[in-house]
């Protein structure tokens, strides 16, 4: 599995740029400008194998070799409208919503625009995506057992309609970084799960902040959750989106143009979504919202990650199957999708 990082990670130049980097941003912790995690804190172990058909092997789960508390209290800090956490005068990376970038570092903040009381913090990994919001910041807040408003939120993340979304939906109040604040008293939420290795505990979670109970699924539905070309908030890929949907109406299927997601919409959904073939994306994370039997995740050979297939056992899902998408015609991908229809008793 490859862990998500930056959102371009899949370009060459910034790999580059990021090998050069990280001497600098060594140095820079040596020389004490800012707090990276130590390497016992980033150290995982394997614990459950996940199988699964098609073109992925079987995936491990990781956890942290040294288990994270839930939440961390820190006096005094300083988060600025990029989500870093600044404690004693530099920026802590357990404190903040990722890695910082160099000038960041050089450039660590020392008085707010305003301070609070108190509030909550969230550390993450990545928040560039709707993906990860889920599966780093909501995680984070539905498996909390006491939160303290505010949700301090950086201004990088507030404005995205989901994020505003979903905080209301949870009952939180929300407090824009759009300068640095002090937080007086600040909890800090911590990142407990490497990635995004959700289980059934944190599906369970899930579902209970939403207040979701699935119904059941029509014996025999499928539907296809196709991205006909939604432009990604990461990096772009491209799908046979128009021939997997005229493959699946063939098998008297249903087309779902995930443009359209949205809890109520996946929630109105439900009926019809014993077996879902859907391009990779996070609107497979709607198997939360419902009680779905099968999967068949399209993906492309060099973008693929597990996170969508931990979060779909976790909500019961039974067989899942992985296809990678590259240089199948229509002929080929139909194949593909009719063997494992068969394979899991759809068809």
């Amino acid at each position: 599995m490859k862990i998500i990082g930056n959102p371009d990670w899949t370009n060459p130049a910034v790999r580059l740029k990021n090998a050069i980097v990280a001497p600098a941003r060594r140095a820079a912790a040596l020389a004490g400008r800012w707090t990276p995690y130590a390497a016992a804190e980033l150290e995982t172990r394997q614990t459950q194998t996940l199988t699964l058909s098609g073109d992925k092997p079987e995936q491990k789960r990781l956890v942290y070799a040294a288990p994270r508390p839930e939440s961390e209290t820190v006096q005094n800090l300083l988060y600025t409208a990029e989500g870093m956490g600044v404690a004693d005068g530099r920026i802590v990376e357990r404190f903040s919503i990722r890695a910082p970038s160099l000038p960041e570092i050089l450039k660590t903040p020392a008085a707010p625009a305003r301070r609070i009381a108190q509030g909550t913090v969230i550390e993450a990994e990545t928040p560039y995506t709707y993906g990860d919001w889920v599966g780093d910041f909501i995680c984070a807040l539905v498996c909390a057992e006491k939160i303290a408003e505010p949700m301090v939120m950086p201004a990088s993340l507030a404005g995205k309609p989901y994020v505003k979304r979903d905080i209301a939906a949870l009952g939180l109040t929300m407090e824009v970084a759009e300068a640095p604040v002090l937080i007086e008293q600040a909890t800090v939420l911590r990142k407990r799960i490497p990635s995004y290795y959700w289980s059934e505990k944190e599906v369970s979670a899930y579902r209970k902040a939403f207040d979701l109970t699935p119904p059941p699924a029509r014996e025999g539905s499928i539907t296809y959750l196709g991205r006909f070309g939604t432009v990604s908030e990461s990096v772009q890929r491209d799908y046979p989106t128009e021939e997997t949907a005229a493959i699946v109406k063939s098998l008297g299927g249903d087309v779902f143009d995930t443009h359209n997601s949205s809890p109520e919409v996946f929630n109105d959904m439900a009926a019809n979504m014993e077996t879902v073939i859907a391009d990779q994306g996070s609107a497979i994370f709607g198997v939360m919202h419902w009680r779905t039997k099968n999967l068949i995740e399209l993906t492309r050979r060099d973008w693929w990650h597990s996170a969508n297939l931990f979060i779909a056992k976790g909500a019961g899902v039974e067989n899942y199957a992985v296809i990678a998408v590259d240089d199948l015609d229509e002929a080929a991908l139909r194949a593909r999708i009719e063997e494992h229809l068969k394979e899991f008793g759809v068809i």
